[in-house]
């Protein structure tokens, strides 16, 4: 087997902990039956309060369809409130309800179990590198990606 070029290994292993994260995430938040997604809008509304579908979607980088499928469950369950907006009648805005608060702190619960475990594997020096690395990349890719993707 030809060994790969180190251009080539590195994105493979970037790409495997990008994968692995998203694995991992969705695993902890479908302890209570949420997608990542859905578990990134409770984070949204329960930090930045009432919010439009698509300043949600803009904020969280999510597809306009994703959202509005997402939301109906969160909706459905009880956990996010859907209210004419009294600035502009024709839109809606989302707001989270009582029950909507409690799972969101066990969205942000999970969130930091998983911070809690890849801390655990990194001293000081590995983030600062890590931080040195990421910031190099970001730049690299500066003006290419989406600008709805956070950081």
């Amino acid at each position: 087997m030809p060994r790969r070029e180190p251009e080539e290994e590195f994105f493979e292993r970037f790409s495997a902990l990008s994968q692995r994260l998203r694995l991992v995430a969705a695993r902890e938040y479908g302890t209570f039956d949420i997608g990542s997604a859905q578990a990134k809008f409770l984070r949204h509304i329960g930090r930045h309060g009432r919010s439009s579908q698509a300043e949600l979607a803009r904020a969280t980088g999510t597809d306009p369809t994703l959202t509005g499928r997402a939301l109906e469950s969160l909706i459905e369950r009880g956990w996010i409130r859907r209210e004419r907006s009294e600035e502009d009648r024709r839109q809606y805005v989302l707001e989270l309800t009582e029950e909507g608060q409690r799972a969101r702190r066990r969205v942000e619960d999970a969130r930091r179990r998983i911070i809690r475990r890849l801390f655990a594997e990194l001293d000081e020096r590995d983030l600062d590198d890590f931080d040195r690395l990421t910031k190099k990349l970001l730049a690299a890719l500066e003006g290419v990606a989406d600008d709805s993707i956070k950081p």
